[in-house]
């Protein structure tokens, strides 16, 4: 088994390893951990990468994802939408998803885990990919996996697994190809051939 962070929005990296992997394990009992990409993405704005943040309800230090529960005093939700319908208004396949992925906005799930859950269902299937996945039962440490991706994804955008290599593709914005982003950049700039990206992002040796 090869476990995997919940992640809001995962990075492209996150996709890649996940695809590579075949059949992965969602980690829902690890402690919520801030600087991290459970409440963040970042996208690809008109004038710099864009980093935007769910925020949480307090709660104890050690609280596992699960309980976490997502903040409503600020209107964060119209705003991550706002910034991305204006990243990706103009890119190639935004308006063939947008309907899709307007309700993560509108609709929120208040928990956490239910909420990433759920944007990486979308993200299975609007990638038309094979990504079967089961939901841990409790917490095991890393000994126990065939493969442990919980802190592979660095809170910067870089990647920490050795299987990972960013493959350029056409952008909205900026002359210099912006990498690992969300996977919604990938997906608005390249649609159906966004797997074939991912294919190509896992390296083969």
């Amino acid at each position: 088994m090869k476990i995997f962070p919940v992640y809001y929005f995962p990075s492209i990296a996150w996709f890649a390893a996940a695809l590579d992997a075949g059949e992965i394990v969602l980690e829902r009992h690890e402690f919520y951990r801030k600087q991290n990409y459970f409440n963040r993405m970042q996208i690809l704005g008109a004038n710099k990468v864009l980093k935007l943040t769910i925020p949480i309800l307090k709660a104890r230090e050690h609280t596992p994802l699960l309980h976490r529960e997502i903040s409503f005093t600020e209107n964060w939700a119209r705003d991550h939408w706002i910034s991305i319908t204006s990243a990706y208004r103009s890119s190639p396949y935004f308006e063939f998803y947008e309907s899709q992925l307007e309700p993560f906005f509108t609709q929120v799930n208040p928990n956490l885990f239910d909420h990433n859950r759920a944007i990486i269902d979308f993200f299975i299937s609007a990638l038309q990919i094979e990504l079967p996945y089961t939901v841990t039962e409790k917490f095991q440490p890393t000994d126990y996996y065939e493969a442990d991706f919980r802190q592979a994804f660095a809170a910067r955008g870089e990647s920490k697994t050795d299987r990972f290599q960013a493959v350029p593709y056409p952008q909205v914005f900026g002359d210099a190809f912006a990498p690992n982003l969300s996977i919604l950049d990938l997906l608005c700039n390249m649609g159906p051939r966004s797997s074939q990206v991912l294919r190509e992002s896992i390296r083969k040796n």
